[in-house]
């Protein structure tokens, strides 16, 4: 399908859309008005995969101005982008990446919707025109919303109050959450600064990490191991094959969720290199809080090898 060519940056600034919102995803045509011969605003690709939103109204989960990215490990500011509750990209149009990312969506692409309609719908797919997937860069490069906040981010100070102040105000956080990650911020450069490991960081001592292959579902209960049962499966720099175990991981060890979705394929976001994963699940509702990541707000899924689970039998 064309795609019309029109203004790079996005005109339609009468709707800032909050955390709760109730949005309704604009008509495709509508959408794709707004976008330039690229199938970009302010440089972020709307991609196939929102299409099947188009018409649904959903609420809004946060709104984000700034995003951590993993390989400068720092934050990066970009022009504003909303997040709807649930609303994840399936993959379907870039190599079956499996990560279930946040769609990201421009204030022009939702209007505010009536409370009196159903929320959560999407329309049906055979109503619906459908968007060509974009190529492939090479044999297992991809470029999507994740891997182009590579480009589109700046550099953004770590210590600007007003940032955080102004999530509290517009209720994307509480004082509470901007507290605890200020004050981690605080100490870990403290213990930079006294070549001392980042707080929380877990690691091991194994040179080649052990394999579980349990074959999860999506639907099985699992239960995580504890703490010390995941240690002995890392090395020392807390990674199992590759996957790291990150600290907020910690706090969920003996708890029972549902697996969401195995995750076999996924778009390695500074790259775009598709890189294919084993005994490797996500969790339902288990996600990134972005406390330990200068409050992102993506929510990205923590993703588990199967050896720190176990199944939950006769449930």
């Amino acid at each position: 399908m064309d795609l019309r060519p029109s203004n790079t940056r996005s005109t339609d600034r009468l709707h800032r859309f909050r955390r709760g919102d109730l949005v309704e995803v604009r008509d495709l045509g509508e959408i794709l008005a707004t976008l330039d011969t690229r199938g970009k605003l302010d440089g972020l690709s709307f991609m196939p995969e929102m299409a099947s939103y188009c018409r649904g109204r959903f609420h809004v989960h946060r709104r984000a101005e700034r995003v951590y990215l993993d390989v400068r490990h720092d934050t990066g500011r970009i022009e504003p982008v909303v997040l709807l509750e649930n609303v994840r990209c399936d993959g379907s149009a870039h190599g079956g990446c499996q990560m279930g990312c946040l769609l990201m969506w421009k204030d022009a692409w939702l209007k505010p919707a009536s409370t009196s309609k159903e929320t959560g719908r999407q329309a049906p797919a055979d109503s619906l025109p459908v968007l060509d997937a974009p190529p492939a860069m090479d044999a297992d490069m991809y470029s999507c919303q994740a891997t182009e906040l590579y480009e589109l981010a700046t550099p953004s100070s770590s210590w600007n109050l007003w940032l955080y102040l102004r999530d509290y105000f517009h209720g994307e956080r509480s004082l509470r959450e901007i507290s605890r990650m200020l004050s981690l911020l605080a100490w870990n450069h403290a213990r930079w600064r006294m070549g001392w490991k980042p707080h929380g960081i877990i690691q091991g001592q194994q040179n080649r990490t052990p394999i579980a292959e349990l074959n999860l579902q999506p639907g099985e209960l699992v239960q995580v191991k504890s703490l010390r049962e995941i240690v002995v499966t890392l090395d020392k720099l807390g990674r199992n094959r590759g996957l790291a175990f990150g600290p907020e991981m910690a706090s969920y060890c003996g708890g029972t969720y549902q697996v969401a979705r195995r995750i076999e394929k996924k778009i390695i976001d500074w790259s775009g290199q598709m890189r294919e994963l084993t005994h490797t699940v996500a969790l339902e509702g288990v996600t990134c809080s972005g406390i330990a990541q200068r409050c992102c707000p993506r929510a990205c899924y923590h993703l588990w090898r199967e050896i720190w689970l176990k199944r939950v039998e006769g449930k």
